[in-house]
């Protein structure tokens, strides 16, 4: 544990450092400021003690731990939930999260933080989401005899686990009353830990992108563009993607005239849509900006400036490529496979589970330049049998691995408020 200490010691340093030209470092500084007594005011004023507390890292966390949330909520609408967030891109986002009772930063995982933080929240039980793994406060749940899982998690053989210095890491997975994994393989990795407390429950995200096909925004303009026409979705897209695509358009416009693109970038600041916007001029295409609110759509490609709707979009769509796989990886698959779009995405995937399933399924296609993106796209346009195999298989695989949420929300239910 010393040296785990001294590099959270070392972290929060550097964190402190880079607060003083960096927005997001300063978010994450500034918002863990007086934490203890705005805990104890919180707590009090809102009579958390006993609460159930789940963390997530971020955002994409969140989305894992909130169908588990939504779930007791619904199911135990009198239990407190309290959410922590690592970072600032979560609790930026979600800091009015309306089904949680309270929404904070985890005070950063040093022992005598873990010990207050309990000691003032006195949660009766503990969640976290898919990698938190945090010492100090794992061992501090066990000491106090607070029961502790971790959901929708995936063991991998890189991990510390695995690893010469990984010894406290290893111990710390025998903290937690259950741990519900993802996927076969990381119950096997957690028996070769000697970790017996491993349960295959699945991926919680399969139940949150079926809770939103299921009522997704209705979006007019979006519908009105993408009438009667084959729909590429570039769903937090990233330059190389969008090169790759606009190439491939260039080529396929001309012979299929009902070929339209929506392009939902990664970052929609200001410089990157204007990028974006540079690179269409070169190719001299015309396009509307969403955020300009056109009367009517009459150019076939639409640039998606503004954020909070991806997995809405995706409903109009006809095919989906997924932004990331010529960066640090993929974006998310499910959103768009859920209402049956086929999935194209660049060759960085193999981190991610669920990707690899879609190919072997023949409903996800990997490209590693505008040759092979133009020739799968060239399929789905010219042979709707093909499209349509492809579009079933998609839209039945997420339904197939449902249920993850029902499985942990009843192996929590002794602890749970009626």
């Amino acid at each position: 544990m010393i040296l785990y200490n001294l590099g959270i010691h070392a972290f929060r340093l550097g964190l402190i450092i880079a607060s003083l030209f960096k927005p997001k470092a300063k978010l994450w500084v500034e918002g863990r400021k007086n934490w203890k007594q705005n805990l104890r005011s919180k707590v009090d004023e809102l009579n958390l003690k006993g609460a159930t507390w789940l963390h997530a890292a971020s955002l994409g966390e969140f989305e894992q731990g909130r169908p588990v949330i939504e779930k007791i909520k619904k199911e135990y609408p009198d239990q407190k939930i309290v959410l922590t967030f690592f970072s600032p891109s979560g609790y930026e986002i979600q800091k009015n999260y309306p089904l949680a009772d309270l929404v904070i930063y985890l005070p950063i995982d040093t022992s005598s933080n873990a010990k207050q933080f309990l000691s003032i929240l006195n949660p009766k039980l503990a969640i976290f989401v898919k990698y938190e793994f945090w010492l100090n406060y794992l061992f501090q749940l066990k000491k106090q005899s607070i029961p502790t899982y971790l959901i929708s998690t995936v063991i991998k053989r890189h991990q510390s686990f695995f690893k010469w210095y990984g010894g406290d890491f290893r111990k710390a997975l025998k903290t937690y009353n259950t741990i519900y994994t993802q996927d076969v393989y990381s119950l096997r990795l957690l028996k070769l830990l000697k970790v017996t407390s491993g349960v295959l429950a699945g991926d919680t995200r399969f139940d949150r992108v079926l809770q939103i096909c299921s009522s997704p925004k209705k979006l007019n303009e979006i519908e009105q563009f993408s009438k009667d026409a084959f729909v590429v979705i570039a769903g937090s897209s990233w330059q190389k993607d969008e090169e790759h695509l606009i190439e491939a358009y260039v080529r396929l416009k001309a012979t299929h005239p009902h070929l339209k693109l929506i392009i939902a970038p990664h970052e929609i600041d200001k410089k990157n849509i204007d990028r974006l916007c540079n690179l269409l001029f070169k190719y001299k295409l015309s396009f509307h900006l969403f955020s300009d609110n056109p009367p009517e759509y009459i150019d076939s490609i639409l640039v998606i400036n503004a954020i909070g709707f991806l997995s809405s979009v995706y409903q109009y769509g006809t095919v989906a490529l997924i932004g990331g796989g010529f960066n640090d990886g993929i974006h998310n698959v499910l959103e768009p496979t859920v209402y049956g779009l086929p999935v194209i995405f660049g060759p960085n995937y193999h981190k991610f589970n669920e990707a690899h399933q879609i190919i072997d399924l023949k409903a996800g296609f990997v490209f590693n330049d505008a040759d092979e993106l133009t020739n799968q796209l060239t399929v789905f346009l010219d042979d709707q049998s093909e499209l349509s195999t492809a579009s079933r298989l998609a839209q039945n695989y997420v339904r197939k691995n449902s249920g993850a949420t029902n499985k942990i929300v009843d192996g929590l239910k002794e602890y749970l408020i009626k």
